[in-house]
């Protein structure tokens, strides 16, 4: 199996930028990219988007610590996801103990295990996963979040629910507190789609359904016009063989 995985991240007009991104065993973080960078790879591997909570200090450590947990690790099962995902919690909780002026950092999460046999996507909190097929873009994981509760309870409609502020009100995140130790885990094993899409909210919020679906440098170009009220990242997978 032969990957063309493309990368994209940019603080937008905040101050730092608190989202990583993870590709492959590899953890970037930086404040902003000049351009879409593209990596080919032979075989799957683990790719993720993280989103450091906003208004909580350290949210940049939360995501960067979660991500080269996972990369650390290398989870191939359900099950080996999430001791990762447990054990980055238990990370984050150390730093706290270790720095308590942190206390509360916390991070969401999404990501895709990408094997020869199954793709697995997850995600905590509400960075997503798309599948993109025949021009559409089709959302693979749930949030967590308030309005997205409201959503499946049929008491909001999905549409409005992207404008809605309690889209950011998160009913699951990874955080390092004692007092928070459980978290909601979302994951599933979804059908191969061509390409795929890991982003963040400040990604998927200002674009359309149909933007998705763009190259991805034409996605970076459009979310520099369009977005930048949050941090932006993406990775983007194209499965060539």
């Amino acid at each position: 199996m032969k990957l063309r995985v493309c990368y994209y991240t940019h603080r937008g007009y905040r101050p730092i930028n608190e989202d990583a991104l993870l590709i492959g065993g590899l953890v970037l973080q930086e404040q902003f990219m000049e351009e879409v960078e593209c990596l080919s790879f032979e075989g799957g591997g683990l790719f993720a988007v993280a989103d450091g909570l906003g208004g909580h200090v350290g949210g940049d450590i939360a995501s960067r610590l979660l991500l080269e947990i996972l990369a650390q690790l290398r989870p191939r099962t359900e099950q080996e996801l999430l001791q990762a995902l447990r054990k980055a919690r238990d990370r984050l909780e150390d730093f706290v103990r270790e720095k308590p002026v942190y206390s509360g950092l916390g991070t969401a999460v999404a990501g895709l295990l990408l094997l020869e046999e199954r793709r697995l996507v997850f995600n905590v909190g509400d960075c997503r996963v798309y599948g993109i097929k025949e021009g559409k873009a089709l959302r693979l994981t749930q949030d967590h979040s308030e309005a997205e509760e409201l959503v499946r309870a049929g008491l909001l409609d999905p549409e409005k629910a992207k404008h809605d502020p309690r889209r950011n009100f998160l009913t699951s995140a990874i955080i390092g507190s004692s007092n928070l130790r459980n978290f909601e885990v979302f994951m599933r094993e979804v059908e191969h789609y061509g390409q795929y899409l890991i982003c963040s909210d400040g990604v998927w919020e200002p674009l359309e359904e149909q933007e998705l679906t763009l190259t991805p440098r034409a996605m970076a170009e459009l979310l520099l016009e369009k977005g930048g009220d949050d941090n932006m990242s993406f990775v983007h997978i194209s499965v060539e063989v």
